[in-house]
């Protein structure tokens, strides 16, 4: 926790420690499906799921190994020691033939600025060949699963269409979890009344890590046009910075923090528009914690508002 002196357990800390320099994830498209958009559950993907899905900010069009040196050129700082995690990021990342998965997760690895691989995907496309692959890449080389929890609460799962229950996800992750592999929990607050529940789950079933943001709302997506139709709540940037610290500070300190803000492209982006600021966003929630004398960890274990032990 000390390198960047954050009062939280932050994944830039982890990667300096672990491979003794900056470590900078480059974002790939492998040109990916995914169920809840091919109609296998359902079209159009969950209700925040712009056509682009999460690669927004990816080089989409250009092979994996061109993708990665284009991301590594735009992302690298001369005179700073990096290395270079290939982050699967766009849509689901298990989501076709084994043969195929395997082939463009070695072709990332044929790079030799490559230290590791970074695989987005959905609990509910993780077979026993998948999870073998995952052991296979596991042995040679640093790789973490990220899972879109988003929430553990059936109500939030429905509304936001993820087309599959909370007992399959926990299923799945814990057939996944007896392997050993990292496994990151994505999580959104802005969906549920309480994400402590959520923080709770996490806690219990000892993820590697967890990346939270905000619910915001993207041009072109289903919520978009639940937006325009209801023009829904959307929490404002003092009150998601206090729900954040309030997860972190229930949340185990063992635990890594990927990240603590969203990503949207800014011309794409209708509300809230305070997380166009991310630095703004970070700023808030060091100083909150800081003010207020709070790190990760400090309630864990005890009982939040609604008299639930958080553990």
């Amino acid at each position: 926790m000390e390198i960047n002196k954050k009062r939280y357990n932050d994944i830039d800390s982890y990667f300096k420690r672990k491979f003794k320099k900056k470590i900078i994830k480059l974002p790939v498209d492998g040109n990916f499906s995914c169920p809840n958009r091919d109609g296998r559950i359902s079209y159009g993907g969950c209700i925040y799921c712009s056509e682009r899905g999460s690669g927004d900010f990816t080089k989409q069009g250009l092979s994996i190994k061109d993708q990665l040196i284009y991301q590594k050129n735009l992302l690298s700082k001369d005179g700073r020691e990096e290395g270079y995690i290939a982050y699967f990021q766009n849509f689901t990342n298990t989501y076709d033939s084994i043969d195929r998965l395997r082939k463009i997760y070695n072709e990332a690895l044929s790079l030799s600025f490559i230290d590791g691989v970074a695989i987005a995907t959905r609990a509910d496309c993780i077979d026993n060949d998948v999870i073998e692959l995952f052991k296979e890449l596991d042995k040679k080389t640093f790789l973490f699963v990220e899972l879109g929890l988003q929430s553990v609460d059936e109500k939030t799962i429905r509304f936001i269409k993820r087309g599959y229950t909370h007992k399959e996800f926990d299923e799945n992750y814990l057939r996944l979890q007896k392997t050993g592999i990292k496994i990151l929990a994505h999580i959104i607050v802005g969906l549920d009344d309480n994400p402590l529940d959520t923080i709770s789950y996490v806690n219990d079933r000892n993820f590697w890590a967890v990346k939270i943001h905000s619910l915001y709302v993207q041009k072109n997506t289903k919520l978009y046009d639940i937006y325009l139709r209801n023009n829904f709540y959307l929490p404002s940037k003092e009150e998601y910075v206090e729900m954040v610290c309030k997860m972190l500070t229930y949340l185990r300190s063992d635990i890594t923090v990927h990240r603590l803000t969203g990503d949207c492209p800014k011309d794409e982006l209708v509300a809230p528009l305070w997380t166009r600021n991310k630095a703004g966003v970070l700023s808030s929630i060091d100083r909150y914690l800081k003010v207020n004398d709070l790190r990760q960890g400090d309630l864990y274990g005890k009982k939040d508002s609604n008299n639930v032990i958080c553990k």
